[in-house]
Parts: structure tokens; C-alpha cells; sequence
């Protein structure tokens, strides 16, 4: 029986131009695949979004890392616009889900992306818990991170439905056991719980 819900936010909950800005910085194609695997193995990435440098630290080893030639503060500019809005019915799906499980989002972030979306947004006022990559120290697709959160909530991971936009992610979830899917909006969320027999009030 499913009793928590764990929710990837960005490409799930949040709209990303992650894919456009990222290839417009680097001027190469990046398939999403490609960039989710370069975004948690490039090292100025995977230091920010595990709480070890901060935010003009990160800047200055991203453009060294990948030779961009651009000035520090455009390039800050343009990386926080990768976050955007919340998706199409975020609050309302989040809103039918919190009175029948626990609700926690898991999501590779770092403190400039979760400082501008906190302080624009009340979507995060739905989650009994936040599993943040730069709190925790590690980043999705690693074990370790999965582990903390069945840790942290005292749950066997069967008991967990993880939603993910990555692949490596849901299949990494899968073999610790939880009941992994890949969805790309809150609707996509919506129609996998309700397929669980779940009668939610949207």
C-alpha cells in the first residue's frame, strides 16, 4: 500500500527551460538525457547542487569548467531562469493528494534556485518534507540520496511512489524497491495515483 509520495520538482511540478538555456550557454544540442547525465557529473554543477559552493564560487567554475564567455552576473542571470513557473494544476494536484499520504519533495536544486522559487511560490506549503540536494550532500541519481529520504521518513521503500522526469532516476529508485514513474507534469502525477484506486477531489 502506498502511503508517501515523493515528488521530483523541476520538469514534474515546476516548468524548466533547463534544456534551451543550458544548450544556449554551452551553443551545443543537449538531449535531456544527455544533460541530466552531464548536470550531476560536471564538477561546478555537482558542487553547488550538493551544498559545497555557493553561488558565486559556482559561477566562476562554471564558466572555467565549460569555457563560457560570458560576464559572471550574465550568466547568473541566465542560469536562474531556468527555473520558472509552477506547471498547469501544481497546487491543485498537490492540494487533492496531501489528505491521503505524506508528501515529500526530492529534487537536485541548489540555494539560488530554491531561493527564487520560495520566494515567489507557496507550492512548497503542500510538502510534510523537503529533500533538497544541497541540504542533503548528495545528488539524484545516487543511492545514497534515496536512502536518506527512506532514513528520514522511517518507511520500508514499498511503501513510496517516487515521480521523476528523469530516467536514471526512476530506474535508481526502482532498485531500492519504491514504486518509481516517469511523468513530466502534475497531471501525469494526478493520472498514476488515481490509478492506484485512490478517489481524489480535484
Amino acid at each position: 500500500m502506498i502511503t508517501h509520495i515523493v515528488s521530483d520538482m523541476g520538469g514534474v511540478l515546476i516548468e524548466l527551460q533547463w534544456q534551451d538555456r543550458v544548450e544556449k550557454l554551452l551553443n551545443r544540442p543537449l538531449p535531456i538525457d544527455e544533460l541530466h547525465h552531464l548536470w550531476v557529473n560536471a564538477r561546478s554543477t555537482t558542487e553547488f547542487e550538493t551544498g559545497m559552493t555557493n553561488f558565486e564560487e559556482f559561477t566562476t567554475a562554471f564558466l572555467n569548467e565549460f569555457e563560457v564567455n560570458l560576464p559572471p552576473a550574465a550568466l547568473q542571470q541566465e542560469f536562474l531562469e531556468i527555473v520558472q513557473a509552477p506547471l498547469p494544476n501544481c497546487e491543485q494536484v498537490l492540494s487533492a493528494l496531501k489528505p491521503h499520504f505524506h508528501l515529500s519533495l526530492l529534487s537536485n536544486t541548489n540555494p539560488a534556485h530554491y531561493g527564487k522559487l520560495r520566494e515567489r511560490y507557496t507550492f512548497f506549503n503542500y510538502f510534510d518534507e523537503l529533500f533538497l540536494s544541497y541540504q542533503v550532500g548528495h545528488l539524484k541519481p545516487n543511492a545514497a540520496i534515496f536512502e536518506h529520504v527512506l532514513a528520514a521518513l522511517q518507511i520500508p521503500a514499498e511503501r513510496v511512489a517516487f515521480f521523476d522526469d528523469g530516467t536514471r532516476n526512476v530506474e535508481a529508485a526502482r532498485d531500492l524497491g519504491m514504486q518509481a514513474f516517469q511523468v513530466n507534469s502534475p497531471d501525469e502525477v494526478l493520472a498514476v495515483v488515481e490509478g492506484f484506486g485512490v478517489e481524489l477531489a480535484v
